[in-house]
């Protein structure tokens, strides 16, 4: 099974995931890293250089690569539900990492990542943008205040 894990930037995908990862026995892929690493540019400078479309254009094609995996857990980019058609791509159980705004603004400004679209907007004007597609995209939806609770509400839900 693969396992997706959606969220806004800083509701905690790769922490969860790592975390979860060590207890199904699942492999763990930050589809972030593994775009920086294939691209050999960070995602800030892929941004910078090519513009937002190619980088979501990398996404979808990235997940047609997972599509060849099996148990694995893949924390993806906060903006891979921007494209519809990945939904189609992510044909395991989706997860949305749901985290107030207010408690993602505090994360997102104790972080030293570089998040090109918060450089732009503030995370409450992108989570209203997003909202809706999160929903879309979710199997599952799990309340990421507290890891050790969201783990276990996990674990039930894939029984």
């Amino acid at each position: 099974m693969r396992i997706y894990l959606i969220g806004m930037p800083g509701c905690g995908k790769s922490t969860l995931g790592k975390k979860l990862s060590e207890k199904l026995n699942y492999e763990f892929i930050d589809m972030d890293n593994y775009i920086e690493r294939k691209a050999c540019m960070f995602v800030d400078e892929i941004f910078s250089a090519y513009g937002e479309e190619y980088f979501r254009d990398l996404e979808s094609n990235t997940l047609k690569e997972f599509l060849l995996l099996d148990n694995v857990i893949i924390a993806t980019g906060g903006g891979v539900i921007k494209n519809k058609n990945n939904k189609d791509l992510m044909d395991g159980k989706c997860i949305y990492l749901y985290v107030d705004t207010k408690e993602l603004d505090k994360r997102l400004q104790n972080s030293d990542i570089v998040r090109p679209l918060l450089l732009e907007k503030s995370v409450y004007t992108l989570f209203e943008e997003r909202k809706d597609l999160y929903e879309f995209f979710k199997d599952i939806k799990v309340d990421n205040s507290d890891i050790d609770v969201a783990i276990n509400k996990i674990m039930e839900e894939l029984k």
